[in-house]
């Protein structure tokens, strides 16, 4: 017995030694476009807060299972009516141009946020807040004007992206091409439409980064991105495509890192728009969607019907009492009723895969009497085009967030700062209101079933799937843990090589 435990350690050991972080090494990973920025004031896609981690990380983190946990802010505390929280951050922390990250940092990080001439784009996140202020040099004392359940999770995203105050005083307005945070590495080269290139930040709060550098590489066509990393000229791909993602657990090359999903596939509805401002046009769109058919035809019947904004990792997940459902004959109805031709304007990112999905809703509007003409446009374009509400009718993707008002108040507010929908109802603001306003778990579930409920009937967003965020990654790639919102975390990953 003695020998097999002196055996047993010795392999453990033996492994433990072999599992040994090599430091050193470049890691190269394919975005689905440039970046616009590198100021978290603009940060609107996913790309950009894989870039805004890199370079900032965040107040708070998420952890595996979608919990909110201490980061850079290694305490926060609430009060019971989560009117009032308190925010102790870790002591010695720097920026990477070695200013403070203190309690007086993080006030000037938030406010410049709140500022209305700057339009950042997480200010809702934030719109609860009344007066925010150091009450120490690293505690940070926040009053709300209302109820706030949701505002520590806010911290785990770009609002808790805390920019260097000396560096923002020091580009003005052009920080956005420099950007420096403290996060695990800082900018090293942009070469616009081609790399980011960060280097480690050796002044980093955990440690220094195990990889030398980190280079980000727009790539919008998602065949190009997955021979490249055949190719062995990329080592993650993010929001891999379905067809690239059975190929990979096919072949076994490659790692399939799936956290779940926060995130939705939809079609979203400008309902100010001509013809989709009418219920029926809406309708009529909705119940002509074959979703089952659309899935297995453009995802290989990878993902799982969306009926709800909330991805499989949160609880409101598919809570709704009805949502339409294919019916043809019906759509065919609503569009006879409507009376007058329905021509409809569909906005998409000009990948490929999202040419064959509009294609395939083309072709179910087609058979409902519904015209569609397809308006490709490069991702920044199409997200500038949904911020200014210059679209009729768009194809889009949201990757979540780690509470359920991230994936709703923000969209569907009528004080939304990203309600790209149009979308103004009294009793939708009442309910998103409502779910700030209480942590109970039971409670937030029945508020939100409504909030399903309203939007299966008001039909701003027709969903289509929810989206595993799913990166494919070289196998000499080693300590990627999967969270949730499917964004990577570069601290602790190192190369076998």
């Amino acid at each position: 017995m003695a020998a097999a435990a002196i055996g047993i350690a010795l392999l453990s050991a033996t492994a433990l030694r072999a599992a040994e972080p090599k430091q050193g090494g470049s890691l190269s990973i394919s975005l689905e476009s440039d970046l616009p920025t590198l100021d978290p004031l603009g940060f609107a896609s996913f790309n950009d807060r894989e870039a805004g981690l890199i370079l900032y990380d965040t107040l708070l983190d998420i952890d595996p299972k979608g919990n909110v946990v201490p980061n850079i802010a290694e305490k926060i505390e609430a009060s019971p009516d989560v009117m009032s929280f308190k925010l102790t951050l870790r002591s010695g922390v720097t920026f990477s141009d070695g200013t403070a990250y203190d309690a007086a940092a993080v006030v000037k990080n938030f406010q410049r946020i709140m500022d209305p001439k700057n339009r950042c784009r997480c200010v809702s996140d934030l719109s609860t807040i009344d007066k925010i202020e150091a009450t120490g040099p690293l505690e940070v004392s926040i009053k709300m004007k209302t109820p706030s359940a949701h505002f520590p999770a806010t911290l785990a995203d770009v609002a808790g992206m805390v920019v260097s105050p000396t560096a923002v005083e020091k580009y003005g307005a052009d920080f956005g091409n420099h950007g420096v945070g403290a996060g695990p590495f800082k900018l090293k080269e942009w070469q616009r439409g081609a790399q980011v290139v960060f280097d480690r930040n050796p002044t980093y709060w955990r440690k220094p980064a195990h990889l030398d550098e980190v280079v980000l590489r727009p790539m919008p066509d998602e065949q190009t991105r997955y021979a490249s990393l055949k190719a062995g000229n990329l080592d993650i791909v993010m929001n891999a495509a379905a067809r690239d993602v059975l190929d990979a657990q096919q072949q076994k090359r490659f790692q399939v890192l799936n956290p779940g999903s926060l995130a939705t596939n939809f079609v979203q509805i400008n309902m100010g728009a001509p013809d989709v401002s009418d219920i029926r046009v809406r309708q009529a769109l909705a119940y002509s969607l074959d979703r089952v058919a659309y899935n297995k035809a453009i995802n290989r019947g990878l993902y799982k019907i969306a009926n709800t904004p909330f991805g499989t990792g949160l609880f409101p997940h598919e809570q709704v009492d009805g949502y339409p459902s294919y019916d043809l004959a019906k759509a065919k109805k609503l569009v006879q009723d409507y009376g007058k031709p329905i021509k409809i304007k569909l906005s998409i990112n000009a990948a490929p895969v999202s040419t064959l999905a509009a294609q395939a809703l083309q072709q179910m509007w087609k058979k409902a009497g519904i015209e569609t003409e397809i308006i490709p446009l490069e991702q920044v374009q199409l997200v500038r085009a949904a911020a200014t509400r210059d679209y009729q009718v768009m194809l889009y993707r949201w990757a979540g967030g780690a509470d359920p008002d991230k994936n709703v108040h923000q969209f569907f507010h009528s004080k939304g700062t990203v309600n790209r929908v149009n979308f103004n109802n009294p009793e939708m603001d009442k309910l998103l209101d409502a779910g700030r306003a209480t942590t109970d778990q039971a409670e937030r579930l029945k508020i939100y079933r409504q909030v399903n409920n309203l939007l299966a009937k008001e039909l701003p967003y027709l969903f289509l799937t929810y989206f595993d965020n799913i990166s494919l990654v070289n196998p000499a790639v080693k300590g990627l843990t999967p969270i949730p919102d499917g964004l990577l975390r570069l601290h602790s990953v190192w190369k076998d090589k």
